[in-house]
């Protein structure tokens, strides 16, 4: 029996609450309006297939600390 799931626009996060589904998604890391790095054009994969994903920042800033609290000054839209 199919049942009704909510899922972000910006991952793919889904929730069989609306109210949940709706929370991430104003909390989700991928959503642009959070400013975080994942969603930034100066967010780049520099990883190689073989290796896997090693993600830099082209600003040099420190990635961990914006992943932690969002908000980038440098953040420029995708």
């Amino acid at each position: 029996m199919p049942k009704h799931v909510w899922k972000c626009d910006h991952c793919m996060e889904t929730n069989e609450s609306f109210d949940e589904a709706n929370n991430h998604e104003k909390e989700c890391i991928f959503n642009p309006k959070n400013k975080y790095c994942c969603s930034c054009s100066n967010h780049s994969n520099d990883g190689f297939w073989i290796y896997g994903e090693s993600y830099t920042c082209l600003k040099d800033l420190d990635m961990d600390h914006f992943e932690d609290v969002g908000g980038c000054k440098e953040w420029q839209k995708g």
